[in-house]
């Protein structure tokens, strides 16, 4: 029992925004906002309305995407006042979202230094939105600018959403073929009725034109509307319009549906952590990697925020919740797994070989049929005891002692990473190091990658040369001068490489 492994481990990265668990980790959306102006019909300052940036942020965020805001000119926008929850007129008073939005220091960060839009790289999103307010009608309707990106990114095939006012780029936007964007296509804007309304409220005309009246002049118009300030929006292959301010989180949502749709598109990772750790191990790597990939990361039992008990739990046991993270996506996987998760990766690799695209041993176990973490660890120190291991009274949990868990884990790790692997170590199931893999030419038929640690103190590198080596059907080996967590120490060279093995 005491034969168990080395020291594998994994990471906890650190406990910022880019680490939490499953958080922002399905890409990137870009909202894309009025610069600010004054109105010509009624003299007031415009820009965006609140809801219609604030609501589909909410719906983006919770569905763990990363929200970027852009603007023709870049800098810091205004909000319309009617839209503000705290403006005198008390319009918006019932908007909590925007008023919640409206407190958080952080989000009106966002809103006061927008990303300029020609600095924009359209390949960094999955999705886009236009949002409405008053200044669209001014700062949208003429910009060429932003039509041409609007049209390339819907051309691409990718969810490109606009709302309300924001919609008035459709009267303008077209295809290379001079057709209009909307030809034949359904889609909605403000409506005629709402402007009606919105002119009687205040006692003048607002806007300078109306889209409604201008869209069914249009060939082969389609535009709709829904009752007047009811949520409604519409979606056409990958146009996605809302009609109005209350039209935005319906809007999202078609974004939403068709950005799972769209998954196809992109490569699917799954990450799946090693000893003592659990998904939120792969914090920055897993949100940027997001950028241009579907990514999965799994989390073990017995494992961080997981509350199954650890006795008892074994290699069949992650085996079976990596086979389920694999099997929810409709294609193969490029299946990632750091240190003990080797042996974890592949088995499933053994077991639905035509599911894996390939295999990434990071600083990894990889074992031959019948060996075992705990096994070859043993073989590689001949048998000597492991003194910065502590067992339970029956051996059935081992941790690692804390004093030598920054040493051993990752030495070239930042202090506060260092802490953090401290502070929230776990002992770890003992059986799942213990237990066999079954492997038959099914797996030796699977890519397989390896990005090696040469400084590294868990799973020494000469250990990792004699298992690549023992393989032989490794194809590429990458190196990186690290300790036992090179997305940690070095994140950006770790994802460079993980990009190139596709």
């Amino acid at each position: 029992m005491k034969k168990v492994i080395f020291l594998l481990v994994l990471l906890w990265n650190t406990f910022n925004a880019s680490a939490q668990h499953n958080a922002g980790n399905n890409g990137k959306v870009l909202m894309i906002a009025s610069n600010p102006a004054v109105s010509a019909t009624t003299g007031w300052p415009i820009g965006v309305w609140y809801a219609e940036l604030t609501h589909p942020y909410w719906v983006f965020n919770e569905a763990g995407y990363t929200v970027d805001i852009a603007s023709p000119d870049g800098g810091e926008i205004q909000f319309d006042g009617f839209s503000d929850p705290e403006d005198a007129s008390k319009y918006a008073a019932f908007d909590y979202i925007s008023l919640g939005f409206k407190k958080d220091p952080a989000k009106m960060g966002l809103t006061k230094n927008t990303l300029k839009l020609s600095a924009v790289n359209p390949n960094d999103y999955k999705a886009i939105f236009v949002c409405g307010g008053q200044g669209p009608m001014y700062t949208f309707i003429d910009n060429t600018e932003l039509h041409k990106f609007f049209v390339d990114f819907y051309r691409s095939g990718k969810p490109a959403a606009a709302i309300c006012h924001g919609t008035c780029i459709l009267l303008k936007c077209k295809m290379p073929d001079g057709k209009f964007l909307v030809e034949g296509k359904r889609w909605t804007g403000f409506a005629s009725s709402e402007e009606n309304y919105a002119d009687a409220y205040v006692g003048k005309k607002i806007q300078p034109f109306r889209i409604e009246d201008e869209a069914r002049k249009m060939p082969a118009s389609r535009f709709e509307t829904g009752s007047m300030f009811a949520s409604f929006a519409i979606r056409d292959g990958n146009l996605i319009t809302g009609q109005q301010q209350n039209s935005g989180a319906a809007a999202a949502e078609l974004v939403l549906k068709a950005l799972k749709e769209d998954q196809k598109r992109y490569p699917t990772y799954i990450l799946v952590h090693g000893a003592w750790a659990d998904e939120s191990a792969w914090g920055f790597v897993r949100n940027h990697l997001a950028v241009h990939a579907n990514v999965d990361v799994v989390n073990l039992p017995a494992h961080g925020a997981d509350n199954t008990y650890g006795v008892g739990v074994g290699l069949n046991d992650y085996v079976r919740v990596v086979t389920k993270a694999v099997n929810r996506h409709a294609g193969k996987v490029i299946l990632v797994g750091h240190s003990m998760a080797g042996a974890i990766i592949s088995q499933v690799a053994e077991n639905i070989p035509n599911k894996i695209d390939k295999l990434v041993y990071v600083s990894a176990y990889l074992p031959k049929t019948g060996e075992n973490v705990s096994g070859i660890t043993n073989k590689f120190l001949n048998n000597q005891p492991i003194e910065a291991f502590e067992f339970n009274q029956d051996y059935s949990l081992v941790s690692i002692k804390k004093d030598a868990i920054p040493t051993v884990v990752c030495a070239d790790c930042s202090p506060e990473m260092k802490e953090v692997l401290v502070k929230y170590h776990r002992a770890e199931p003992v059986k799942g190091l213990n237990d066999n893999v079954l492997l038959s030419s099914k797996f030796a038929r699977v890519p397989k990658y390896y990005i090696s640690t040469t400084n590294d103190y868990a799973v020494p590198y000469a250990l990792q040369q004699q298992m690549i080596k023992n393989n032989g059907t490794v194809k590429k080996v990458y190196e990186m001068q690290t300790s036992h967590l090179p997305f940690v120490v070095q994140p950006e060279k770790f994802l460079d490489i993980l990009s190139t093995i596709q």
